[in-house]
């Protein structure tokens, strides 16, 4: 029972009582820590977003936060850079000595914290308190050990992100550069220290400056479903990141109906190719209105080249109707079947196929380098065989059915990154976008893919 009190008054004393400001070159910020977490390290500047990545086994979660900026001595650090390893070396020296402040304070709060316990319990023998207070100590002292061994920042380089969705570029590229890239930190604190000055002057005029560089991207979204709000959504995404050509695995619509078709004009305000294979939930109506926008490339039965990107794809069986039931086994085995033969007969393996329905698209797993498809209203990634496998879950947060569900349902797409090796694309990165508010933040979550030799 003393035991249990003790672990339970430590670990309320550091929550409440460990958090500590500091700083470093201009920068104000506060360090927190939270108990019975998942292992993450968060970096937050309000008001543009959190960054965060899984870096360590242990129960804390390390968070870092930006509170306050001295815009005047940020100025000067811009205006006269000291040397790279001047520079580096005092930042080392800051961040060294403030962790190590940082860790005192909270072995020394969760010693108080252990002690406490003993006076809840009305103990009068000071080696009880002594015992108690030891024992707080070593609880988190051994926390401390588990993370700092089992720490791995390069986890920063799959990191996820909740913010504005203008400012994800910026900050994936501060996940990736100025903390993974140590080696680099100098110049990037002057890239840093820049870009925040600006942006806190007026936050609208972040760039793109966390893409992957020399890149071909393509947005990948499906299942829209006739909601308007999607294509504010697209619309954004493709603008912020520079996209070069969208591609949109079905069900566009709900019904399949002529009237649905009028909504299908938002997408002439695309700048960008958008390459278009039917769901079950469009029909020969929707098929036709969109071959009659001018932007619209309809992939059916057929390989083309995008952007130098060479995309198979085919309508989904129920699109030749308004049923949408899905297709029977015998129905998606004969369009696997054309499939086949449009691979069989092609000189060129497509780099993308493009299906609406999973069980036609896991049937080219391993034949096909980055196979897309929708239907299950669930964004997911993984790789089999040598293949990526993507669904973009639902564009359109699942129409009509998402406003009836008792849980709200996000708005997803993904970001695909593409490099050229040994002239041929190769998926670098993925970037996977779920919003549940389009008022307000976003998760973005980066998946990296290994490069051929």
């Amino acid at each position: 029972m003393a035991f249990l009190l003790i672990i339970a008054t430590t670990f309320t004393f550091v929550t409440i009582f460990a958090d500590m400001s500091f700083n470093i070159k201009g920068f104000e910020f506060r360090f927190s820590l939270e108990i019975f977490d998942q292992g993450l390290t968060e970096i937050s500047i309000p008001p543009i977003g959190v960054i965060s990545a899984k870096t360590h086994q242990t129960p804390l979660k390390l968070a870092i936060t930006l509170t306050n900026i001295d815009i005047d001595l940020l100025q000067n650090l811009i205006e006269e850079p000291i040397e790279q390893e001047d520079l580096m070396e005092q930042i080392i020296m800051q961040i060294r000595k403030n962790v190590l402040i940082f860790i005192s304070r909270v072995l020394l709060i969760a010693s108080f914290g252990g002690a406490f316990a003993m006076l809840l319990l009305h103990k009068r023998n000071i080696m009880d308190y002594f015992k108690a207070s030891l024992t707080g100590f070593t609880l988190l002292g051994v926390l401390f050990i588990g993370t700092f061994y089992t720490y791995n920042v390069d986890s920063f380089t799959n990191p996820q992100y909740r913010g504005v969705l203008k400012a994800a570029p910026w900050m994936i590229s501060f996940a990736e550069q100025a903390i993974v890239k140590v080696d680099q930190l100098g110049e990037q604190l002057r890239v840093t220290a820049d870009n925040l000055y600006e942006l806190f002057e007026k936050v609208d005029i972040i760039g793109i400056t966390g893409e992957l560089d020399d890149t071909l991207k393509v947005l990948h979204i499906s299942d829209i479903h006739n909601n308007p709000a999607a294509y504010d959504f697209v619309q954004q995404v493709t603008s912020s990141f520079d996209v070069d050509f969208i591609i949109d695995t079905g069900d566009i619509s709900d019904f399949g109906s002529p009237l649905e078709a009028v909504l299908l004009d938002r997408i002439t305000d695309f700048s960008v190719p958008y390459v278009f294979v039917a769901g079950n939930h469009d029909s020969p109506e929707i098929i036709k209105a969109m071959g009659k926008i001018k932007n619209v490339v309809l992939l059916n039965n057929q390989i083309i080249n995008v952007k130098g990107l060479y995309l198979l794809g085919t309508h989904d069986p129920a699109s030749i109707s308004t049923d949408v039931t899905p297709p029977s086994e015998e129905i998606v085995n004969e369009f696997v079947g054309n499939l086949n033969i449009l691979l069989e007969e092609s000189e060129i393996t497509p780099d993308i196929l493009a299906v609406h329905y999973p069980p036609i698209a896991e049937a080219f797993i391993g034949r096909i380098p980055v196979i897309l498809h929708g239907h299950r209203h669930r964004v997911t990634m993984k790789e089999e065989n040598g293949s990526v496998i993507i669904d973009a879950g639902t564009t359109g947060a699942a129409g009509i059915r998402g406003l009836q569900s008792r849980n709200e349902v996000a708005y997803s797409l993904v970001l695909l990154h593409f490099i050229i090796a040994d002239e041929r694309p190769v998926l670098k990165a993925a970037d996977i976008i779920k919003v549940f508010n389009l008022q307000g933040g976003f998760i973005l979550q980066r998946s990296l893919f290994e490069q051929p030799e």
